[in-house]
């Protein structure tokens, strides 16, 4: 997750030719699907025109620099049609006023948060009182020129997450006493399985108890219950070793 104000200025670098080709100026948003679409770049020489790179067109957004495949990745406006029309639209985000659906004030935008992977907007800081507060963009509305919609209050949705915080809290003891309570069932089949899987072979060499009696003979063919005698002696992991499976 990356605070928008973290990309301004920072250089964009061209991978294959290995050089700095513009800086940061600004981001565009495509506000019907709330996301990063396009970085505008500053150049050193300004009359070439605004320009700007696709945000599908990066590689990496990191602390020092975002990073590009080719110098051709930042295009001039006038080949990509799309961008003039988001640029007329002036979505900024940073300043607009929140408002509720109901047409009340929640707070004022200072700043929001994007996925650096796709560009997809996250989440945003709302700057209420003296308090800022984030907010998931799964509670905005819509995006405009001046305005935030979002469906509560500020109030209302940390309400909505804190209960959903405490919601999952409950269910995962609940889930961790499930398995704690299945887990003789699940050594039973286990046990079960084992000694469908061993009966009926025979024992390459022979098997002693821990005091040191000959319980079992070489070529021996194991039964139901000579595997049980077996591990109540715990010598399962020399019933495996022992075992030829192929016979």
């Amino acid at each position: 997750m990356k605070k928008s104000n973290e990309l301004l200025d920072l250089p964009i670098i061209s991978i294959s030719g290995v050089k700095q080709i513009g800086k940061i100026k600004g981001l565009i948003i495509n506000p019907d699907n709330f996301s990063v679409d396009f970085l505008t770049v500053e150049q050193e020489d300004w009359q070439v025109g605004v320009k700007a790179v696709p945000f599908k067109k990066i590689v990496g957004v990191g602390e020092t620099a975002v990073m590009v495949e080719q110098d051709n990745s930042v295009i001039d406006l006038d080949e990509i049609p799309i961008v003039n029309q988001l640029l007329n639209k002036k979505i900024h985000i940073i300043g607009s006023l929140v408002l509720t659906r109901k047409g009340f004030l929640s707070g004022q935008v200072s700043d929001f948060y994007f996925n650096e992977e796709n560009g997809q907007l996250e989440s945003l800081l709302i700057l209420s009182g003296n308090n800022e507060t984030f907010l998931p963009i799964e509670n905005v509305i819509s995006l405009g020129k001046e305005h935030v919609i979002i469906n509560d209050s500020l109030q209302e949705i940390n309400n909505q997450i804190s209960e959903q915080k405490t919601n999952l809290q409950q269910v995962a003891p609940m889930q961790t006493v499930g398995e704690t309570q299945s887990f003789p069932d699940r050594k039973a089949a286990l046990k079960a399985k084992l000694i469908e899987l061993l009966k009926g072979n025979s024992i390459k060499k022979d098997i002693f108890s821990k005091s040191g009696e000959l319980l079992f003979e070489k070529g021996t063919i194991l039964s139901g219950e000579d595997i049980k005698v077996l591990h109540d002696e715990g010598a399962k992991v020399l019933i495996e070793i022992s075992l030829d499976l192929n016979e």
